[in-house]
């Protein structure tokens, strides 16, 4: 009778283990867990999502709007990758498709980044939208992770053995549950949408955005269709506007969805976010945006388990970026402009004339300057810069042509991404390029005054000596005998006419043979000197991206021996090298050698290293390094011509006095950018204050309170005396003056004269060949300077026109924006330009 009850106390004793086990689980999960269960179930009830601040404006120097933000509705897609299941996926499908149909339906359009393509035929692609072999290694091993396909370890790096477009295609319609009736077209809508959810896994709470800025109808029809849209929301988020169009475009820039890892990861960004990616919107992007992590607020919605919200249930506010005013003018800037592109479309008409004139003549007529007219180069771009003299304040910036940030908000269509970036159009005319912040173009006679008051601040030439133009300049050699092969000359046909050139003179005439002897007698590191120091040969600071800097001359410009050959400042050392290689191939192979490329490479760069600005007794190391690198023994190149052939080709590397005095009047290997070129101008008028250039003014809080105000500075102060500025000044007048005969004096019209416009300016022209071996004058970079009015200069003006012609075609620009601003200056004329609102586009 004892034998059950004792079974009986076992049963109980061991229920009685078998409750505590469970009670003491349940206190740890309540106790122990509870507070991380607790979060986890309350992050799949509630998302919290960050909330940008509004970008912040761009205005001009009067307030005027150049770009801004406004409010409009995206379209998010949201699901959590741990809940997705067989019908989950049919129902997100459905969902999709459904929102894509309310979208279209009112004229809006779904995100378009899915990996496959179909070419024209039908077949499938990978189109990975990127251009280096690592990256697109490194975007299909994302996207294989992502998508669960398996990469074989002999796969890695093989792409003949990667999964093809078409089976993967294939799979994910299968896994996504697309519908077997709907066409390729219509099914690559929902996969590039289902796409940027998978790869957007590691942020599953955050949400996806598949359509931006759609009508306030679509958005009505999906919030009252909630419930049956699974993982489906509007939001209220931004797009950015430029009303200005293509009017100051490379100045404002625009914005694009390229956010980097770095930025995301360090400063808040998503790679949803919008910044700016050229002009003002890009330089100024840490104050303009409204996206980083110390400016973003919080919107916590309850969801669903399908990622629907249910309700909003509160936020914290964000903070807006701040907004930067300009020192540029909207006004003056719609002048320039148009006066750019007038311009432009003159001298391009007039070298058509030019040319057309030319075929009539017969080949052998000695008047005939070209052949091949087909390959002309005509004016089709160019750029203006406008400063103020006392600041550096650029007023007004154009490059020509423009393009419409808006376009790229919107996005672009392939027949506007061909036309900016591959057409032959873009390849004549990069749309895209600030040419007058990046374009590097010989100054020609614009220089001069570098020359000139460098020749005075040395005592290479003094303020009344006279210098008689001889013709042809010929410097001397080592021997001392003079150098007449391609010897320079001045522009003039009639020397005696450039006789007893003082510095006003020879500025007014243009006289090269003047500023010949003064670069000889100054040499070419003390005319680099100043160069610099009139601010040249530096960046001037401009807060734009892309800013490229000047150079004027001397062994280091032309060929620096320290540095590798991709660090050379000019082309001619590529050519060099490529020269030697060839022939060093032909050494090799007359001596019936097997052609080692390497090798070759290799001897070709310790040959180049031989010169540092002399040649003088190297033959031994020429034959020494032939002998090392390419095993051609050194009595076999002692008696043939090759250590003469080397060392000629290397001679095309040592700076040489005759590049100096072509460097004087802006030729030889001397670059200068517009922007630069505008402050010197502006140096020039002010007498002696190289400004930095600046286009910001300053920056304000959304509240419209200072953040911070620009102040002109200094980059450097030239302490020339009084006589020095009044002899220069002289010059540019007598530049622009009928009266002197300057080279500049019948550029202008004659209502221009008549109306008392020219006597408020000086200037001076530059006709700049290209190359010296140029001899076709439509080819030429024409610049113009000028600053206004003459007695207390307030701006300069610097135009250039690549294939321009001449300095002089280029006066109809000056002319316009001095007649504009005079009079909008006097405001005495009625303004010659419709309402600024007006032109908004």
């Amino acid at each position: 009778m004892k034998k059950p009850f004792g079974r009986f106390i076992i049963l109980v004793v061991a229920m009685l283990l078998m409750m505590s086990a469970l009670i003491f689980q349940l206190s740890t999960l309540t106790l122990a867990q509870g507070h991380e269960l607790t979060e986890e179930s309350d992050k799949k009830r509630f998302r919290t999502e960050p909330v940008k601040g509004m970008r912040g404006k761009i205005m001009d120097r009067n307030g005027v709007v150049l770009a801004y933000s406004k409010t409009c509705y995206n379209v998010e897609f949201m699901r959590d990758p741990e809940q997705l299941t067989t019908t989950d996926s049919a129902l997100y499908t459905d969902s999709i498709i459904k929102a894509i149909d309310i979208i279209e339906r009112y004229g809006g359009k779904t995100i378009d980044k899915f990996y496959i393509r179909a070419d024209e035929n039908g077949q499938l692609y990978y189109d990975w939208r990127v251009e280096s072999e690592a990256a697109i290694k490194a975007r299909y091993k994302n996207f294989c992770d992502a998508m669960g396909f398996p990469i074989p370890e002999d796969a890695q790096d093989d792409m003949s053995k990667w999964k093809s477009a078409e089976d993967a295609y294939l799979y994910l319609r299968k896994s996504w549950q697309i519908p077997e009736s709907m066409p390729f077209e219509e099914a690559v809508k929902i996969m590039s949408i289902r796409q940027e959810a998978v790869l957007n896994g590691w942020q599953a709470y955050l949400p996806v955005t598949i359509a931006y800025d759609v009508s306030l109808d679509a958005v009505a029809e999906i919030d009252m269709m909630a419930d049956e849209l699974y993982g489906i929301k509007t939001s209220e988020s931004t797009t950015r506007v430029y009303p200005r169009g293509t009017t100051a475009a490379h100045i404002v820039g625009y914005l694009s969805r390229s956010a980097d890892e770095e930025m995301v990861k360090t400063k808040g960004y998503s790679y949803e976010d919008m910044i700016g990616v050229a002009g003002v919107e890009s330089y100024m992007e840490s104050y303009l945006t409204g996206a980083t992590s110390e400016r973003q607020g919080t919107r916590t919605y309850e969801v669903n388990k399908y990622g629907s919200v249910i309700r909003e249930m509160g936020e914290t506010p964000a903070t807006d970026g701040n907004d930067v005013m300009l020192t540029m003018d909207i006004r003056l800037q719609i002048a320039t402009d148009k006066a750019l592109e007038n311009v432009i479309r003159y001298i391009n008409e007039k070298e058509q004339r030019l040319i057309e004139e030319d075929k009539k003549l017969p080949d052998d007529h000695p008047g005939k300057k070209y052949k091949d007219y087909d390959s002309i180069d005509l004016a089709k771009t160019g750029s203006i810069v406008v400063m103020d003299v006392n600041t550096g304040q650029v007023l007004a910036m154009s490059s020509y042509p423009s393009f419409d940030p808006n376009m790229f908000i919107r996005g672009l269509s392939p027949e506007e991404a061909e036309l900016l970036f591959d057409s032959e159009y873009a390849a004549e005319t990069t749309p895209m390029r600030n040419k007058a912040i990046s374009a590097k173009s010989a100054p020609g006679s614009i220089f001069k005054m570098v020359t000139g008051l460098a020749g005075l601040m040395e005592g290479a030439v003094g303020l009344t000596e006279q210098i008689d133009d001889l013709g042809p300049y010929y410097v001397t050699d080592e021997n001392g005998e003079p150098i007449k092969a391609n010897a320079p000359r001045c522009h003039t046909k009639h020397p005696e006419n450039h006789a007893d050139q003082d510095i006003i003179m020879a500025l007014t005439n243009s006289c090269n043979y003047y500023f010949f002897t003064v670069a000889e007698r100054l040499g070419i590191n003390k005319l680099d000197d100043w160069a610099g120091k009139l601010g040249l040969t530096a960046p001037t600071g401009i807060e734009l991206p892309g800013e490229a800097t000047g150079m004027v001359g001397g062994q280091k410009v032309l060929f620096d021996n320290a540095l590798p050959l991709n660090k050379q400042k000019t082309s001619m050392p590529r050519l060099v090298y490529d020269l030697l290689c060839e022939r060093l191939k032909y050494y090799v192979t007359y001596r019936s050698m097997e052609v080692d490329e390497d090798a070759i490479k290799r001897c070709a760069e310790k040959l180049m290293k031989l010169q540092d600005g002399s040649l003088t007794g190297k033959g031994a190391e020429v034959r020494r390094i032939l002998s090392e690198e390419l095993g051609i023994p050194e009595g076999i190149t002692s008696v043939q011509p090759w250590t003469n052939e080397i060392t000629s080709m290397l001679t095309e590397l040592q700076w040489k006095p005759t590049i100096t005095v072509r460097s004087g009047i802006g030729q030889g290997v001397t670059l200068v950018t517009p922007v630069a070129v505008a402050r010197y101008a502006s140096a020039i008028a002010n007498r002696g204050t190289v400004f930095d250039a600046h286009i910001v003014d300053r920056i304000l809080d959304s509240n419209g309170k200072l953040v911070k105000q620009v102040e002109p500075s200094v980059y450097n102060k030239i302490e020339a005396p009084g006589e020095y500025w009044d002899a220069i000044h002289r010059g540019l007048q007598g530049v622009v003056s009928p009266e002197d005969g300057g080279t500049a004096a019948e550029a202008f019209s004659d209502e221009f004269v008549e109306d008392g416009y020219l006597e408020l300016i000086s200037g001076k022209t530059g006709t700049a060949q290209t190359s010296t071996a140029n001899q076709i004058d439509i080819e030429n970079t024409s610049w113009f300077i000028t600053f206004t009015p003459r007695e207390k200069p307030e701006i300069a003006i610097v135009v250039c026109i690549p294939n321009g012609f001449s300095g002089s075609s280029s006066a109809p620009a000056v002319e316009e924006i001095v007649r504009y601003y005079i009079d909008r200056s006097r405001s005495s004329a009625p303004e010659n330009l419709a309402d600024v609102n007006a032109m908004v586009p």
